[in-house]
């Protein structure tokens, strides 16, 4: 992913950092802050085909603001502060689900619209990007 897609959600600063880790074998995560203040946190999930990711994620989702329905992969919702979308995912042999999440913790611009067009892009982006380094097919 690069900086265009990302730059419309950070806020001025002068030193990005990002540091990625795993929550556990399948729970790839990733930090990015700005002069060491948190702003953006990315996560992925690979879970059980039978889950209902946008069930299971509502009250969350609702936390972050307003979640719509948006056209992104199986299903996906866009918030004021956050993102998430699901997809199918053939992971170690088995038919699963790939579970991209997207959360500001800060925000970059007051105006919501614009933000939630930027999620939207970078979550288009992303999910694909995620799945491929899960090795997800």
């Amino acid at each position: 992913m690069g900086s265009k897609l990302l730059s419309p959600l950070l806020p001025d600063g002068e030193k990005l950092t990002q540091r990625d880790y795993n929550f556990g074998p399948t729970q790839p995560r990733c930090e990015l802050k700005v002069d060491g203040n948190l702003v953006v946190h990315f996560s992925g999930d690979v879970v059980p085909a039978s889950t209902d990711v946008i069930a299971v994620n509502e009250r969350g989702m609702r936390g972050l603001g307003r979640p719509a329905a948006a056209n992104i992969g199986q299903d996906a919702r866009i918030a004021d502060r956050g993102a998430l979308a699901v997809d199918r995912c053939t992971y170690g042999g088995k038919q699963q689900k790939f579970v991209a999440d997207i959360e500001l913790k800060q925000q970059a611009t007051q105006d919501v619209s614009e933000r939630r067009d930027a999620l939207r892009s970078l979550l288009k982006a992303y999910l694909p990007a995620a799945m491929k380094n899960m090795g997800c097919n």
